[in-house]
């Protein structure tokens, strides 16, 4: 019986989610939502994300039913008939991530009593589902399919031919692997190049996690004027953690670098982060609302003031901050 309930409520939530996915074209009020949840989750904060993507995600953009999703079978530690609805309704349209999650789902009871409807789907077919429309993708130049059939089949070589196609998350990630251990090199020397190669592919393609990365390797390089360039890069791309190395080496807290000292700067950028991760309250505030005190502590406070503008005016030209999370996390 309790089998019966989980799946007549999956299905409620598969006919609500498919009939609003043919009107999927957001209203600009839908869109904040989207946006909102969006930067939420990339700041690592899903119960501020949900109640945004809930109205995206109902309203039919394939992204949020994903990440909804997501929070859903998270917080659950298991895909809930709702998880699973959503992840069937972005599967439905494409997106492969989707494909990938169902296909980690344990067989639901009909399949073991053999007696499913004809358009439910195992998780095999789920996987075959993603490998076949990732190659599709991969043959015609996708990048990202290409790293995606790295993820399904976990054969390194598929995110190889990621990087090289210039997929820059790939690039970053290869770098980053070679930077563990992984593969094999017989020339004393090589592996450090092909790190600093794949991180600097990646951070000239203008992917902020890779600006970071090769910006951490050129400062343990001695490379101060490159790691600086590079810092202040992945900071306007809107990496937090750079973000967080820009504003203090610009306040000299402490001089890492050679920016030159700019207390304005250094507070508004600080502010940004204090505003972007509250942390849980004044008793325990994030990084940026710690740092913010100490900054305002060596201004006068017309400076504060001057600070404040400034950040303002940053967040007009840059995008939100964000931990960049990974799309397919654990």
């Amino acid at each position: 019986m309790y089998k019966m309930f989980v799946y007549l409520i999956k299905s409620i939530f598969t006919l609500f989610i498919v009939c609003n996915s043919a009107w999927a074209e957001l209203t600009p009020e839908q869109e904040e939502a989207r946006n909102q949840g969006l930067f939420f989750l990339n700041m690592i904060s899903s119960a501020k994300a949900s109640p945004f993507l809930e109205i995206s995600a109902g309203a039919g953009d394939t992204e949020s039913q994903y990440y909804l999703a997501e929070i859903l079978r998270r917080n659950n530690k298991f895909i809930t008939p709702k998880a699973q609805a959503l992840y069937e309704a972005a599967a439905g349209k494409g997106d492969i991530y989707a494909m990938m999650r169902l296909s980690n789902k344990g067989d639901d009871l009909c399949h073991i009593m053999e007696n499913c409807p004809p358009d439910i789907k195992t998780p095999q077919e789920w996987l075959e589902n993603a490998r076949s429309l990732a190659k599709e993708r991969a043959a015609q130049g996708d990048g990202e399919a290409l790293q995606q059939l790295f993820m399904i089949t976990g054969q390194f070589d598929w995110l190889i031919k990621a990087a090289e196609s210039g997929f820059p998350d790939a690039q970053e990630w290869l770098g980053s692997l070679y930077k563990e251990g992984v593969g094999t090199f017989l020339i004393p020397g090589n592996r450090e190049k092909e790190i600093e190669k794949w991180y600097k592919a990646s951070a000239e393609n203008g992917y902020a996690p890779g600006m970071s990365s090769y910006a951490d390797r050129l400062k343990k390089l001695k490379d101060r004027q490159g790691a600086g360039y590079w810092t202040e890069k992945a900071a306007e791309a809107g990496h937090f953690g750079s973000m967080s190395d820009y504003a203090a080496w610009t306040a000299h807290m402490p001089d890492e670098v050679g920016y030159p000292l700019d207390l304005v700067k250094a507070y508004g950028l600080t502010l940004l982060m204090a505003e972007a991760d509250p942390g849980r309250g004044p008793s325990s505030p994030g990084y940026g609302g710690e740092v913010l005190p100490e900054v305002a502590a060596k201004m006068t406070p017309e400076q504060i003031e001057a600070g404040k503008a400034y950040a303002k005016e940053w967040a007009k030209t840059h995008p939100p901050l964000s931990r960049f999370p990974p799309k397919f996390g654990f």
